[in-house]
């Protein structure tokens, strides 16, 4: 199955966008973010993080500062919502 996936960093203020290969939604995720984190690599981590930081990891962000924004399932038409994976 393919999904569509987009990814938001904030402090960089980029959106990304991919289409994945997947059986299951867990498994596209997963690879959505090995292919976001490949394509911008985390710059360099603070040596010590602050409880802000810290906590936004425990709301679903990794040290790198993705958060999945949107994930659909990808039937080879446009989405209102979701803009092509070639339009980065």
């Amino acid at each position: 199955m393919r999904w569509r996936l987009e990814f938001y960093n904030e402090q960089r203020g980029i959106l990304a966008p991919y289409a994945i290969e997947a059986p299951l939604p867990a498994a596209a995720v997963r690879l959505g973010r090995q292919a976001v984190l490949a394509e911008h690599p985390p710059g360099r981590a603070p040596r010590r993080l602050s409880l802000l930081a810290r906590a936004q990891r425990i709301g679903g962000q990794d040290g790198s500062g993705w958060v999945l924004y949107r994930i659909a399932k990808d039937n080879g038409h446009a989405s209102a919502g979701i803009a092509p994976a070639e339009a980065t």
